[in-house]
């Protein structure tokens, strides 16, 4: 999979902003079908089992998306949430990934 251009958010524009909370609210606010939802967008695909490939070379989808909101590589054994799959797939900055999450499932925050 090549690198998904992601809309740009107001990452750099939020110094104010308590990036522990909105983790927290985002984390609340979310579930399975946003989080499925929001790696179908940023172009990952979803077989009939639920799994898909996280990583590009990949012959065989070898992850999911667990019942408490988590993506599974079994595969490769990593384990996170959808912020750590911007952060460590997309190479997003806590902020910007937090807040790209946040947009996606309407999660409101002072800019």
């Amino acid at each position: 999979m090549s690198s998904v251009e992601l809309q740009k958010t107001q990452a750099f524009a939020c110094p104010q902003l308590d990036l522990i909370a909105l983790i927290n609210e985002v984390k609340i606010n979310l579930n399975r079908e946003e989080v499925i939802r929001i790696l179908s967008y940023i172009g990952y695909s979803f077989n009939r089992n639920g799994k898909f490939k996280l990583r590009p070379e990949e012959r065989t989808a070898s992850a999911c998306v667990d019942k408490q909101n988590n993506i599974h590589d079994f595969g490769s054994g990593w384990h996170g949430d959808i912020i750590s799959v911007l952060k460590e797939y997309h190479s997003l900055p806590t902020l910007q990934a937090t807040l790209y999450v946040a947009d996606c499932i309407g999660v409101s925050y002072e800019a």
